[in-house]
């Protein structure tokens, strides 16, 4: 019998699967521009469709390229490389924090230096999601947008921040443990 989720403890797994939930995330925003888009009125009246419907195809291709072109205006006001770099950042923060938890989950801890890399590897993993704030934020006050409006992502920052502590936490408790039972050890004739 399994033990409902809101009974029980977080484990280190929590935390790799609310960082992969992140970057799902990340990875929509990079891949919507910022949502940097605009509501359009298209170019061909909804009386011309319903009298040519044979037409309907090249409505939507008309449709689409206004709709690129749209898009592409909103960006253009910023120079490409400034859209291009806080794109890579935020892909490579958020592929850092899931590389970062999966070197550290397959580390063991049998030894004091397993203990103290996989330890490196959880404040690295709580470094890559400030840095996704941090940018994500960038981005919000240069590009004078609201993502906020569009994605909860702070929310999900937040879980995954609070799973890495946890999971941080007892891996110290472990450690502890290792290093006690290491001095009883050390200390018995």
């Amino acid at each position: 019998m399994s033990v409902p989720k809101w009974r029980r403890s977080e484990s280190r797994l929590d935390a790799f699967y609310e960082a992969v939930k992140l970057r799902h995330i990340v990875t929509q925003i990079i891949m919507r521009s910022y949502k940097l888009k605009t509501n359009f009125k298209s170019l061909i009246p909804d009386r011309f469709r319903n009298e040519y419907p044979e037409l309907a195809k090249l409505f939507e291709k008309i449709d689409r390229y206004q709709e690129t072109t749209e898009e592409t205006k909103v960006l253009s006001k910023y120079d490409e490389w400034i859209v291009s770099k806080t794109r890579n950042n935020l892909f490579k923060y958020s592929s850092n924090l899931v590389a970062h938890i999966s070197n550290a989950n397959e580390i063991k801890c049998e030894i004091e230096e397993e203990f103290k890399q996989r330890i490196l590897l959880e404040d690295a993993a709580i470094g890559d999601v400030a840095s996704i704030k941090q940018e994500v934020q960038f981005i919000e006050e240069f590009f004078n947008i609201d993502l906020n409006k569009f994605m909860n992502y702070d929310e999900q920052l937040e879980k995954t921040k609070h799973y890495l502590y946890r999971w941080k936490k007892s891996t110290v408790k472990a450690y502890e443990k290792f290093l006690k039972e290491q001095r009883t050890e050390d200390s018995r004739p």
